[in-house]
């Protein structure tokens, strides 16, 4: 799997404070799903979402959402297992950020997980009070950021919500890769689905085989109270790392895809 050679990265706002970043990515090297990055200012000091490999793009990206040069980038959140391919360059960039991770990722010395989630952590939402407990104290992320920590998905989903936004962000709970509207990350492609991509265009929550596959890789008898938990979170909007942001009904697609253990029988 990997990012393109040269890769291009194009950034907007998402809100004042909120830039997103887009990439091309391709599941072993064959199937494109497309890559979100999310960066968030408050007051200079800039937190980072599931990064895409640093270079001039996502510079760029950073003085965008920071609106000058100066600033910090204080945190980095590392969304699922499967999304560390460039933390590494984010930290030799900023040595002194500190990465918020789950149990089991492994950077190498150089790329320390700072802050751990564990299985006592899953099932309940993560706020300030339980942050503190893994040893967080900036209140960068004490007073804008919750999340909910579901280990039982394959990839060990660690979803996070946007409190100023009222935003959930993920990485790969739910994808929205679709051939009836335009895709952002593939600007340069108006048919990205096609060859070994034929089958990306159903992994959205308005397809049956998308849907099959997302409770199938996120247990959903397993994980039933994480789900609940995220689904309890006041939101409208939904980010993905794959496909489209869903900036309406985010909540009904979360519904559509887990609706049969979002209510306790």
């Amino acid at each position: 799997m990997g990012y393109p050679n040269p890769l291009k990265v194009l950034s907007r706002k998402l809100t004042d404070n909120i830039v997103v970043a887009s990439s091309g990515f391709k599941r072993v090297d064959r199937i494109n799903f497309g890559a979100r990055m999310a960066l968030f200012n408050y007051n200079g000091s800039v937190v980072v979402w599931s990064a895409i490999p640093y270079n001039d793009d996502v510079a760029k990206a950073l003085q965008l959402v920071a609106g000058s040069s100066d600033f910090n980038v204080s945190h980095l959140i590392i969304p699922d297992k499967e999304h560390t391919m460039a933390a590494c360059s984010f930290k030799e960039q900023y040595p002194q950020m500190k990465i918020i991770a789950m149990e089991g990722v492994d950077l190498g010395e150089k790329t320390p997980i700072d802050y751990p989630f564990s299985a006592e952590h899953a099932g309940k939402i993560i706020g300030s009070d339980a942050l503190r407990g893994i040893g967080i104290t900036d209140p960068v992320i004490l007073s804008n950021f919750e999340f909910v920590y579901v280990p039982k998905h394959a990839n060990q989903e660690l979803v996070m919500y946007e409190k100023q936004s009222k935003t959930v962000f993920e990485a790969d709970l739910i994808f929205n890769l679709r051939d009836d509207v335009p895709m952002e990350q593939f600007p340069d492609n108006p048919h990205p689905f096609t060859g070994w991509s034929y089958i990306a265009k159903y992994m959205n929550p308005d397809s049956k085989i998308g849907c099959t596959l997302f409770r199938k890789v996120a247990n959903p008898s397993a994980s039933a109270d994480s789900l609940r938990a995220i689904y309890s979170w006041d939101f409208d909007r939904l980010v993905m790392c794959h496909g489209n942001i869903i900036d309406t009904n985010g909540k009904q697609a979360f519904k559509k895809v887990f609706g049969s253990v979002l209510t306790k029988e």
